[in-house]
């Protein structure tokens, strides 16, 4: 009966050490809480620095021509993560122009956002009738008439470097074809990088050739697209 009795405790006693690996595991837990705040970008023009034309400049300033460039800033935009603004568009306006007259302005484009971005393209739209042919790509495009093939005007559009800066001290307001007669360099704005809150300085000249039509009003239309500064592909 005694070996019955220990026998029947050392099971119960197996039982129990078994039950307690089954019910009395203790757990604990940690959370993690996430919040990822994506950047921004927001690109655009911010300052007009300076204009000038044909009629500024010394060796052109004995013809009293009458025509004058004037830009303007519009569509502001705020970036909501650093409350900074830049503008959308910038308007290009040249009043009674003639021929050999030329005009330039000098512009920023600007990083609102938190994201370093850079010149990933650049687009001209002209109207039908006309002609685009590239003569320095990404800086110098000549506008052709499509019946005609003269050209009735050129865009020029570039960074303004150290260099132009330096160059400008002997030859002050000189238009980007005089600065290359100079063997000034003259840089595209694609592939340029805006830091964070940053801006950098360009320059676009357009100029009118004798080809010109008289009476006319040339239109067109320049779009610069700015990409994530690891996503630019040259």
């Amino acid at each position: 009966m005694k070996t019955k009795i220990m026998g029947t405790l050392a099971i119960l006693l197996i039982g129990l050490s078994v039950a307690g690996l089954a019910y009395a595991h203790w757990v604990d837990s940690a959370t993690i809480k996430a919040n990822v705040t994506m950047g921004s970008i927001t690109f655009g023009f911010t300052r007009i620095i300076a204009e000038w034309d044909a009629e500024d400049y010394e060796s052109y300033s004995a013809k009293k021509c009458t025509a004058s460039t004037v830009c303007t800033m519009s569509d502001r935009v705020m970036d909501v993560h650093t409350g900074h603004y830049v503008n959308k568009t910038l308007t290009f306006a040249m009043v009674n122009a003639t021929p050999e007259y030329w005009g330039i302005n000098k512009f920023t484009l600007d990083n609102a956002g938190t994201i370093p971005v850079k010149i990933q393209n650049i687009t001209i739209t002209l109207p039908a009738g006309f002609d685009l042919a590239v003569s320095i790509p990404g800086v110098q495009w000549d506008v052709k008439n499509h019946t005609t093939g003269n050209i009735v005007y050129v865009i020029w559009l570039y960074n303004e470097t150290a260099e132009i800066d330096a160059a400008r001290v002997t030859y002050p307001l000189a238009p980007p074809w005089v600065l290359q007669i100079h063997g000034v360099g003259i840089q595209g704005i694609i592939g340029t990088q805006i830091d964070k809150l940053g801006e950098v300085p360009v320059e676009m000249c357009v100029y009118i050739p004798e080809t010109a039509q008289k009476c006319h009003t040339y239109t067109f239309d320049i779009q610069i697209d700015a990409i994530q500064w690891n996503k630019y592909t040259p």
